[in-house]
């Protein structure tokens, strides 16, 4: 019988493509965690999925509060594999503390606390990222890594904003699976994944205004291209969203040995002026005709090296421009199909 895997967060961005990687490359079974029956049905009724015919390979478990007591033991019952990427981003609006902070740190905390009673499980990788390698206010003059580590002077009690709830959040979920993996001990290993911001074809997404509104970092790129500014500065470090869906399944697979590290970055440097050259470049048409519109997306330098992971994995990661071809197509895509079924 194939292995299995329990992937949490197969609704958001990151998540919905590891899915889609699993059921393309990989021979495991796969078991989503769902707040709700209607989330797994926007999951098995999506095109994309619906074309990889995964058949029985495929099943979703409700799990609605990461935050209760033995909230995944059904979930990882004969589980051999954990893919966790299922935190919630700073998405304006939320409750700082409730929605941010307590999922992130504590919703994995008891994700891990309830691995150690899964005799079957043989790794767990986390999602963290690269906000948790550096200062809350990075220095673009300080080099940072996977390995990094930031220590907080004590556990925050109040956020002023939804952002900053995520960032030291996340600085926190890595020091506590440090601090798990050391005092625990335990018999599966255990791996965290940091990427940047991710851009790419978010086949979530099935209209082109859905595409521009959606609060995820491709609506972030899209939007920069439609006129719409964005109202703070972006950290300048990316990743593709295949080739991060790709190093996830690398990483599942890898056997820990001293060579091999336990974190892995996921980040390419880039400054934000480049979306509307590439923009002029390519689409010079669309350009023209208004379809696109220049609009400002601030950059936030930082310094961030990757090389380890992509000597360790093999990989090669895509530039900045692969990435903004590839959101501006899926828009111009659904808008040239949405054209066409109404004519």
């Amino acid at each position: 019988m194939a292995p299995l895997v329990l992937l949490t967060g197969a609704t958001g961005l990151i998540g919905f493509r590891v899915l889609q990687e699993l059921l393309l490359k990989s021979d495991y079974n796969i078991r989503i965690t769902v707040r709700s029956e209607a989330k797994a049905q926007t999951i098995f009724s999506n095109p994309v999925i619906q074309k990889l015919n995964a058949g029985d390979r495929l099943t979703s478990i409700l799990v609605p509060d990461i935050l209760a007591e033995h909230a995944f033991t059904t979930a990882l019952q004969d589980v051999s594999f954990v893919i966790h990427t299922g935190a919630p981003l700073p998405v304006p609006g939320f409750d700082p503390l409730t929605q941010v902070w307590k999922p992130t740190v504590e919703g994995t905390a008891n994700l891990l606390k309830s691995a150690l009673s899964v005799p079957t499980l043989t790794r767990v990788v986390i999602t963290s990222s690269i906000v948790a390698n550096m200062a809350p206010m990075p220095d673009p003059f300080v080099t940072v890594s996977a390995a990094s580590r930031i220590t907080l002077p004590g556990t925050p009690e109040t956020f002023s904003n939804v952002f900053e709830a995520y960032v030291l959040a996340k600085i926190t979920e890595l020091n506590d699976t440090d601090a798990f993996v050391e005092r625990e001990q335990p018999p599966f290993s255990v791996a965290t994944v940091a990427p940047g911001y991710v851009y790419g074809r978010d086949e979530r997404v099935l209209s082109a205004e859905a595409a521009v509104t959606k609060d995820s970092s491709p609506g972030i790129l899209l939007r920069s291209v439609k006129g719409i500014d964005c109202p703070v500065p972006i950290h300048g470090g990316y990743v593709h969203i295949d080739d991060l869906a790709e190093l996830y399944l690398r990483v599942l697979q890898r056997e820990p040995d001293a060579q091999t590290p336990s974190s892995f970055g996921a980040c390419a440097l880039v400054d934000y002026a480049d979306v509307w050259r590439v923009a002029e470049k390519e689409y010079s048409a669309a350009v023209a005709a208004g379809v696109l519109t220049r609009a400002t997306l601030p950059t936030l330098p930082i310094a961030y090296d990757s090389s380890e992971t992509e000597k360790a994995l093999g990989m090669t990661f895509r530039p900045f421009e692969d990435a903004v071809k590839d959101v501006v197509d899926f828009y111009l895509e659904r808008l040239e199909a949405e054209k066409a079924s109404s004519s």
